[in-house]
Protein backbone atom coordinates (compact mmCIF):
# COMPACT_ATOMS: atom_id res chain seq x y z
CA UNK A 1 0.00 0.00 0.00
CA UNK A 2 3.16 2.40 -0.53
CA UNK A 3 2.21 6.24 -1.18
CA UNK A 4 -1.41 5.79 -0.65
CA UNK A 5 -3.24 7.31 2.49
CA UNK A 6 -7.15 7.10 3.56
CA UNK A 7 -8.20 11.17 4.42
CA UNK A 8 -11.20 11.01 6.21
CA UNK A 9 -13.83 13.44 7.47
CA UNK A 10 -16.01 13.00 10.61
CA UNK A 11 -19.32 13.93 11.09
CA UNK A 12 -20.68 14.04 14.73
CA UNK A 13 -17.59 14.79 17.29
CA UNK A 14 -19.67 13.47 20.13
CA UNK A 15 -18.47 10.92 22.66
CA UNK A 16 -18.65 8.01 20.05
CA UNK A 17 -16.21 9.86 18.40
CA UNK A 18 -13.41 9.30 21.06
CA UNK A 19 -13.33 5.40 20.11
CA UNK A 20 -14.18 5.68 16.49
CA UNK A 21 -10.84 7.81 16.51
CA UNK A 22 -8.47 4.99 17.74
CA UNK A 23 -8.83 2.69 14.09
CA UNK A 24 -7.88 6.30 11.85
CA UNK A 25 -5.10 7.34 14.69
CA UNK A 26 -3.81 4.03 14.88
CA UNK A 27 -3.52 2.75 10.87
CA UNK A 28 -0.46 3.45 9.13
CA UNK A 29 -2.20 4.37 6.14
CA UNK A 30 -4.93 6.74 7.34
CA UNK A 31 -5.45 9.89 8.86
CA UNK A 32 -8.25 11.73 10.16
CA UNK A 33 -8.42 15.55 7.99
CA UNK A 34 -11.96 16.93 8.93
CA UNK A 35 -14.44 17.21 11.34
CA UNK A 36 -17.95 18.54 10.40
CA UNK A 37 -20.01 19.52 13.66
CA UNK A 38 -23.12 21.72 13.99
CA UNK A 39 -21.41 22.34 17.62
CA UNK A 40 -19.07 25.26 17.63
CA UNK A 41 -17.11 24.32 20.72
CA UNK A 42 -17.38 20.49 19.64
CA UNK A 43 -15.77 20.94 16.11
CA UNK A 44 -13.10 23.02 17.73
CA UNK A 45 -11.72 20.93 19.81
CA UNK A 46 -11.55 17.64 18.07
CA UNK A 47 -9.97 20.13 15.38
CA UNK A 48 -7.51 20.87 17.65
CA UNK A 49 -7.21 17.26 18.99
CA UNK A 50 -7.04 15.44 15.78
CA UNK A 51 -5.20 18.30 13.87
CA UNK A 52 -8.44 18.42 11.46
CA UNK A 53 -10.20 21.06 9.37
CA UNK A 54 -12.83 22.18 10.87
CA UNK A 55 -16.26 22.23 9.31
CA UNK A 56 -20.03 23.55 10.26
CA UNK A 57 -21.58 22.90 7.34
CA UNK A 58 -21.53 19.62 5.38
CA UNK A 59 -21.96 20.48 2.05
CA UNK A 60 -18.34 22.41 2.94
CA UNK A 61 -16.79 19.21 3.65
CA UNK A 62 -18.34 16.90 0.93
CA UNK A 63 -16.80 19.32 -1.39
CA UNK A 64 -12.91 18.99 0.22
CA UNK A 65 -10.61 17.21 -2.77
CA UNK A 66 -8.43 15.94 0.33
CA UNK A 67 -11.17 14.11 2.19
CA UNK A 68 -11.70 10.56 1.32
CA UNK A 69 -14.09 8.75 3.32
CA UNK A 70 -16.85 10.06 6.03
CA UNK A 71 -17.32 8.89 9.34
CA UNK A 72 -20.85 9.39 9.69
CA UNK A 73 -21.71 9.52 13.73
CA UNK A 74 -25.07 11.65 13.95
CA UNK A 75 -27.91 11.04 15.57
CA UNK A 76 -30.21 8.51 13.86
CA UNK A 77 -33.00 10.46 11.94
CA UNK A 78 -29.70 12.70 10.10
CA UNK A 79 -28.25 9.11 8.74
CA UNK A 80 -29.92 8.24 5.20
CA UNK A 81 -29.72 11.81 4.06
CA UNK A 82 -26.53 12.12 5.07
CA UNK A 83 -24.87 8.52 3.69
CA UNK A 84 -26.98 9.67 0.47
CA UNK A 85 -25.31 12.93 -0.10
CA UNK A 86 -21.64 11.45 1.03
CA UNK A 87 -21.78 8.31 -1.80
CA UNK A 88 -23.01 11.09 -4.32
CA UNK A 89 -20.02 13.22 -3.84
CA UNK A 90 -17.74 10.20 -4.37
CA UNK A 91 -17.18 9.95 -0.62
CA UNK A 92 -16.48 6.35 0.83
CA UNK A 93 -19.17 6.11 3.91
CA UNK A 94 -18.44 4.16 7.46
CA UNK A 95 -22.15 4.84 8.67
CA UNK A 96 -22.88 4.34 12.18
CA UNK A 97 -25.59 1.70 13.60
CA UNK A 98 -28.86 1.89 12.87
CA UNK A 99 -28.29 2.89 9.54
CA UNK A 100 -31.98 4.18 9.02
CA UNK A 101 -35.24 4.53 11.22
CA UNK A 102 -37.35 2.52 8.48
CA UNK A 103 -37.06 0.45 5.79
CA UNK A 104 -37.81 3.00 2.98
CA UNK A 105 -34.80 5.08 4.47
CA UNK A 106 -32.99 2.04 4.09
CA UNK A 107 -33.96 1.37 0.85
CA UNK A 108 -33.11 4.92 -0.50
CA UNK A 109 -29.44 4.73 0.89
CA UNK A 110 -29.11 0.97 -0.69
CA UNK A 111 -29.80 2.05 -3.64
CA UNK A 112 -27.54 5.07 -3.15
CA UNK A 113 -24.90 2.97 -2.01
CA UNK A 114 -25.19 1.14 -5.29
CA UNK A 115 -24.96 3.30 -7.90
CA UNK A 116 -21.66 4.47 -5.80
CA UNK A 117 -20.31 0.99 -6.22
CA UNK A 118 -20.31 0.87 -9.79
CA UNK A 119 -17.97 4.23 -9.48
CA UNK A 120 -15.91 2.45 -6.91
CA UNK A 121 -17.32 3.94 -3.91
CA UNK A 122 -17.21 1.91 -0.41
CA UNK A 123 -20.16 1.98 1.89
CA UNK A 124 -20.92 0.36 4.79
CA UNK A 125 -22.75 0.06 7.84
CA UNK A 126 -20.53 0.09 11.21
CA UNK A 127 -22.22 -2.46 13.99
CA UNK A 128 -19.14 -2.87 16.35
CA UNK A 129 -20.63 -5.27 18.37
CA UNK A 130 -19.04 -7.78 15.85
CA UNK A 131 -15.88 -6.32 15.95
CA UNK A 132 -15.01 -7.43 19.68
CA UNK A 133 -12.89 -9.90 20.35
CA UNK A 134 -14.77 -12.38 22.40
CA UNK A 135 -17.72 -12.02 20.30
CA UNK A 136 -15.43 -12.82 17.38
CA UNK A 137 -14.00 -15.54 19.09
CA UNK A 138 -17.42 -16.74 19.76
CA UNK A 139 -17.96 -16.91 16.23
CA UNK A 140 -15.78 -18.58 15.04
CA UNK A 141 -16.22 -21.72 18.10
CA UNK A 142 -19.63 -21.81 16.50
CA UNK A 143 -18.67 -22.12 12.97
CA UNK A 144 -15.96 -24.95 14.42
CA UNK A 145 -18.64 -27.01 15.75
CA UNK A 146 -17.73 -26.55 19.58
CA UNK A 147 -21.32 -26.89 20.94
CA UNK A 148 -22.74 -28.77 18.00
CA UNK A 149 -26.00 -27.64 16.14
CA UNK A 150 -27.07 -24.30 17.72
CA UNK A 151 -30.38 -24.52 19.58
CA UNK A 152 -30.59 -21.11 20.92
CA UNK A 153 -29.61 -18.14 22.10
CA UNK A 154 -30.29 -15.89 25.00
CA UNK A 155 -28.95 -12.57 25.69
CA UNK A 156 -29.22 -10.21 28.71
CA UNK A 157 -28.83 -6.02 29.22
CA UNK A 158 -28.77 -4.43 32.38
CA UNK A 159 -28.56 -0.41 32.04
CA UNK A 160 -26.76 0.36 34.77
CA UNK A 161 -26.97 3.80 37.13
CA UNK A 162 -25.41 6.91 36.06
CA UNK A 163 -23.84 9.70 37.67
CA UNK A 164 -21.73 8.33 40.06
CA UNK A 165 -18.28 7.70 39.20
CA UNK A 166 -18.84 4.85 37.00
CA UNK A 167 -18.15 4.64 33.10
CA UNK A 168 -18.65 7.89 30.99
CA UNK A 169 -20.19 11.06 31.60
CA UNK A 170 -22.84 11.62 28.69
CA UNK A 171 -24.65 14.70 28.55
CA UNK A 172 -28.38 14.83 28.60
CA UNK A 173 -28.06 16.50 25.00
CA UNK A 174 -26.70 13.22 24.06
CA UNK A 175 -29.48 11.26 25.31
CA UNK A 176 -32.29 13.46 24.52
CA UNK A 177 -32.80 12.77 20.90
CA UNK A 178 -32.38 8.86 21.66
CA UNK A 179 -35.38 9.38 24.34
CA UNK A 180 -37.64 10.86 21.18
CA UNK A 181 -38.57 7.70 18.70
CA UNK A 182 -39.35 9.93 15.89
CA UNK A 183 -35.61 10.60 16.15
CA UNK A 184 -33.84 7.43 17.43
CA UNK A 185 -36.54 5.06 15.01
CA UNK A 186 -37.71 3.49 18.17
CA UNK A 187 -36.51 3.16 21.80
CA UNK A 188 -33.19 4.03 23.16
CA UNK A 189 -32.78 0.73 24.36
CA UNK A 190 -34.76 -1.94 22.43
CA UNK A 191 -33.80 0.32 18.90
CA UNK A 192 -30.93 2.10 19.23
CA UNK A 193 -28.66 -0.55 21.46
CA UNK A 194 -30.72 -2.98 20.27
CA UNK A 195 -29.38 -3.11 16.95
CA UNK A 196 -26.12 -4.30 18.53
CA UNK A 197 -27.86 -7.28 20.02
CA UNK A 198 -30.18 -7.87 17.20
CA UNK A 199 -27.34 -8.33 14.88
CA UNK A 200 -25.66 -10.40 17.06
CA UNK A 201 -28.44 -12.67 17.46
CA UNK A 202 -28.24 -13.24 13.55
CA UNK A 203 -24.44 -13.26 13.55
CA UNK A 204 -24.32 -16.41 16.10
CA UNK A 205 -27.05 -18.13 14.82
CA UNK A 206 -26.87 -17.64 10.99
CA UNK A 207 -30.60 -18.43 9.97
CA UNK A 208 -32.76 -16.20 8.82
CA UNK A 209 -35.36 -14.51 11.34
CA UNK A 210 -38.48 -15.54 10.81
CA UNK A 211 -41.06 -14.26 13.83
CA UNK A 212 -40.57 -11.87 16.52
CA UNK A 213 -42.43 -11.18 19.19
CA UNK A 214 -41.83 -8.28 22.15
CA UNK A 215 -43.01 -7.00 25.46
CA UNK A 216 -41.29 -3.36 25.92
CA UNK A 217 -42.29 -1.18 28.73
CA UNK A 218 -41.89 2.62 28.74
CA UNK A 219 -40.44 3.60 32.25
CA UNK A 220 -40.15 7.05 33.23
CA UNK A 221 -37.04 9.06 34.20
CA UNK A 222 -37.90 12.32 36.28
CA UNK A 223 -36.36 14.98 34.06
CA UNK A 224 -35.39 12.60 31.65
CA UNK A 225 -37.85 11.44 29.46
CA UNK A 226 -38.57 7.83 29.37
CA UNK A 227 -36.34 4.55 28.63
CA UNK A 228 -37.40 1.27 26.73
CA UNK A 229 -37.41 -0.72 29.78
CA UNK A 230 -37.76 -3.22 30.78
CA UNK A 231 -38.40 -5.95 27.97
CA UNK A 232 -38.73 -9.28 26.34
CA UNK A 233 -37.81 -10.29 23.07
CA UNK A 234 -38.41 -13.30 21.40
CA UNK A 235 -38.11 -14.72 17.82
CA UNK A 236 -37.40 -18.19 15.63
CA UNK A 237 -35.23 -18.78 12.95
CA UNK A 238 -36.01 -20.19 10.01
CA UNK A 239 -35.84 -23.91 8.81
CA UNK A 240 -35.54 -26.65 12.22
CA UNK A 241 -36.98 -25.08 15.52
CA UNK A 242 -34.61 -22.77 17.31
CA UNK A 243 -35.34 -19.75 19.48
CA UNK A 244 -33.88 -16.35 20.67
CA UNK A 245 -34.45 -14.37 23.33
CA UNK A 246 -33.23 -10.90 24.71
CA UNK A 247 -34.00 -9.39 28.20
CA UNK A 248 -33.50 -5.81 29.00
CA UNK A 249 -33.62 -4.84 32.57
CA UNK A 250 -33.93 -1.41 33.87
CA UNK A 251 -31.36 -1.95 36.69
CA UNK A 252 -31.02 2.18 37.82
CA UNK A 253 -29.51 1.58 40.84
CA UNK A 254 -27.04 -0.74 40.11
CA UNK A 255 -23.32 0.53 40.22
CA UNK A 256 -22.29 -1.20 36.84
CA UNK A 257 -18.32 -1.10 36.76
CA UNK A 258 -17.54 0.07 33.15
CA UNK A 259 -14.56 2.57 30.84
CA UNK A 260 -17.50 3.19 28.54
CA UNK A 261 -21.33 2.94 28.89
CA UNK A 262 -22.86 1.82 32.13
CA UNK A 263 -24.20 -1.57 30.63
CA UNK A 264 -23.85 -5.32 31.18
CA UNK A 265 -24.59 -7.30 27.71
CA UNK A 266 -24.08 -11.25 28.12
CA UNK A 267 -24.92 -13.83 25.66
CA UNK A 268 -25.28 -18.28 25.77
CA UNK A 269 -25.50 -20.08 23.32
CA UNK A 270 -27.10 -23.78 24.11
CA UNK A 271 -26.06 -26.14 21.17
CA UNK A 272 -26.76 -30.15 20.57
CA UNK A 273 -23.75 -30.98 22.47
CA UNK A 274 -22.56 -28.08 24.47
CA UNK A 275 -22.67 -24.32 25.67
CA UNK A 276 -21.19 -21.03 25.03
CA UNK A 277 -21.11 -18.39 27.20
CA UNK A 278 -20.02 -14.56 26.30
CA UNK A 279 -19.11 -12.78 29.89
CA UNK A 280 -17.86 -9.81 29.15
CA UNK A 281 -18.60 -6.32 27.00
CA UNK A 282 -18.61 -2.68 27.78
CA UNK A 283 -19.50 -3.43 31.51
CA UNK A 284 -17.59 -5.42 33.97
CA UNK A 285 -19.96 -7.25 36.29
CA UNK A 286 -17.57 -10.24 37.39
CA UNK A 287 -14.21 -11.22 37.36
CA UNK A 288 -14.21 -14.38 34.73
CA UNK A 289 -12.90 -15.53 31.31
CA UNK A 290 -14.37 -13.36 28.47
CA UNK A 291 -15.49 -17.09 26.96
CA UNK A 292 -16.33 -20.05 28.38
CA UNK A 293 -17.55 -23.61 26.63
CA UNK A 294 -18.57 -26.30 27.88
CA UNK A 295 -19.22 -29.19 25.53
CA UNK A 296 -18.37 -33.33 26.24
CA UNK A 297 -18.22 -33.21 29.77
CA UNK A 298 -14.83 -30.66 29.98
CA UNK A 299 -15.00 -26.77 30.93
CA UNK A 300 -12.85 -24.67 28.66
CA UNK A 301 -12.49 -21.05 29.47
CA UNK A 302 -10.62 -18.76 27.38
CA UNK A 303 -8.37 -15.85 29.33
CA UNK A 304 -6.04 -14.40 26.96
CA UNK A 305 -8.82 -12.56 24.75
CA UNK A 306 -8.29 -8.69 24.24
CA UNK A 307 -11.49 -7.74 26.28
CA UNK A 308 -11.28 -3.83 26.18
CA UNK A 309 -14.90 -2.52 24.14
CA UNK A 310 -12.30 0.14 22.12
CA UNK A 311 -10.83 -2.92 20.38
CA UNK A 312 -14.19 -3.25 18.85
CA UNK A 313 -13.85 -0.14 17.15
CA UNK A 314 -10.33 -0.24 16.45
CA UNK A 315 -10.39 -3.54 14.58
CA UNK A 316 -13.55 -2.65 12.82
CA UNK A 317 -11.89 0.83 11.32
CA UNK A 318 -9.07 -1.13 10.11
CA UNK A 319 -11.28 -3.29 8.12
CA UNK A 320 -12.80 -0.19 6.48
CA UNK A 321 -9.70 1.47 5.67
CA UNK A 322 -8.13 -1.63 4.44
CA UNK A 323 -11.04 -2.68 2.19
CA UNK A 324 -10.81 0.88 1.05
CA UNK A 325 -7.48 0.32 -0.04
CA UNK A 326 -7.58 -2.97 -1.21
CA UNK A 327 -11.02 -2.04 -3.77
CA UNK A 328 -13.05 -4.55 -1.69
CA UNK A 329 -16.40 -4.31 0.28
CA UNK A 330 -16.33 -4.57 4.22
CA UNK A 331 -18.97 -6.08 6.50
CA UNK A 332 -22.12 -4.85 6.90
CA UNK A 333 -23.43 -5.39 3.50
CA UNK A 334 -26.27 -3.13 2.80
CA UNK A 335 -28.45 -6.38 2.31
CA UNK A 336 -26.82 -8.06 6.08
CA UNK A 337 -27.68 -4.18 7.88
CA UNK A 338 -31.54 -4.36 6.31
CA UNK A 339 -32.03 -7.85 8.18
CA UNK A 340 -30.88 -6.77 11.20
CA UNK A 341 -32.76 -3.05 10.68
CA UNK A 342 -36.24 -5.48 10.06
CA UNK A 343 -35.71 -7.09 12.91
CA UNK A 344 -35.07 -4.39 15.00
CA UNK A 345 -38.34 -2.54 13.17
CA UNK A 346 -40.18 -6.00 14.19
CA UNK A 347 -39.69 -6.03 17.51
CA UNK A 348 -40.91 -2.10 18.14
CA UNK A 349 -43.80 -3.16 15.91
CA UNK A 350 -44.62 -6.28 17.76
CA UNK A 351 -44.76 -4.07 21.07
CA UNK A 352 -46.52 -1.52 19.93
CA UNK A 353 -49.65 -3.89 18.09
CA UNK A 354 -49.18 -6.68 21.01
CA UNK A 355 -48.67 -9.74 18.86
CA UNK A 356 -46.37 -11.39 16.83
CA UNK A 357 -44.18 -10.41 13.49
CA UNK A 358 -43.59 -11.91 10.72
CA UNK A 359 -40.32 -9.92 9.45
CA UNK A 360 -40.77 -10.66 5.69
CA UNK A 361 -44.24 -8.73 6.13
CA UNK A 362 -42.52 -5.50 7.00
CA UNK A 363 -41.08 -5.39 2.92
Amino acid sequence: MPGKRVRVGFVGGGRIADLQAIGWREHGYAEIGAICDVDRATRERRAREWGATAYERLEDLLADPAIDALEILTPHHLHAEQAIAALEAGKHVSLQKPPARDLAEMDRLGDAAERAARKGVLFRVFENFMWYPPHRLAERLVAEGAIGDVLSIRLVTAAGRLGDGQGWDVPMSATAWRMDPALCGGGMTTFDHGYHCFHMARVLVPHPVETVHAFIHWLEVPGAGAIDAPALITWRYAGSPRFGSWEVVASLDLAVRSKYYVSDDRIELRGSRGVLWINRCCGKLLDEPSVVVYADGETRAFHAVETDWAASFRDGTRDFVDGILAGRSSPLSVADARATLAFALAAQLSAREGREVRVADLG
